[in-house]
């Protein structure tokens, strides 16, 4: 599993949430889980197999700056009718989104991606209401920085296996992304050199 690790500080605030949560409506199963934000999950394999995509995967992903994400709030994913996620929300903005998608491309990720913080994942609904009303107003903010793409294991036929630290790689790129910019058409260009009516050669 792949997944962005937030600070300390988060870790702990979200552990908060997590213990509160307990109180309000009983044991849930994400109830243990640490503070992360999934990225994806690798099909089962062999540690030979697995080891030379990671080290693939680490050249490409070193061209990756660091970025820093906000958590702004709460918010919930609804899974049917009968379930539903409450997370803490990242704030999203085009370096945000920019970075993501830039993040999706050496892992060869198509579907949509909604960075988030699990708080209490898939809760039946009438727990999912009686708990949404201490989130839902809520106001947290707290920025982080995330240097490194964490790449977590775990046994697969022993049961309850928790995962374990495999490999961190790094975005060690030095310089935000520029924004892209919109290449100039010949009518800009003609205005840009001397007016509309003047005829310039493009070849």
């Amino acid at each position: 599993m792949m997944v962005l690790s937030p600070s300390e500080n988060v870790k702990e605030i979200v552990k908060s949430h997590k213990l509160e949560s307990v109180k309000i409506i009983g044991n849930y199963e994400s109830m243990h889980s640490i503070a992360h934000i999934s990225i994806a999950h690798m099909v089962r394999q062999k540690n030979f197999i697995t080891e030379p995509q990671i080290s693939l995967l680490e050249k490409k992903l070193k061209a990756l700056p660091p970025i820093t994400l906000t958590i702004d709030g709460f918010d919930h994913f609804s899974h049917g009718n009968d379930f539903k996620t409450i997370y803490a929300r990242i704030r999203s903005t085009p370096g945000t989104v920019k970075w993501f998608k830039e993040l999706k491309k050496p892992l060869y990720m198509k579907q949509y991606l909604v960075p988030h913080i699990t708080i209490a994942r898939n809760i039946p609904i009438d727990a999912f209401n009686v708990l949404w009303p201490h989130f839902k107003n809520a106001g947290w903010v707290e920025t982080f920085e995330v240097a490194k793409l964490t790449v977590l294991h775990r046994e697969t036929f022993a049961s309850f296996a928790p995962w374990e630290l495999y490999r961190e790689l790094p975005f060690e790129r030095q310089t935000p992304f520029e924004e892209t910019k919109a290449r100039p058409n010949a009518v800009d260009l003609r205005k840009k050199i001397g007016g509309a009516n003047q005829q310039i050669s493009l070849f």
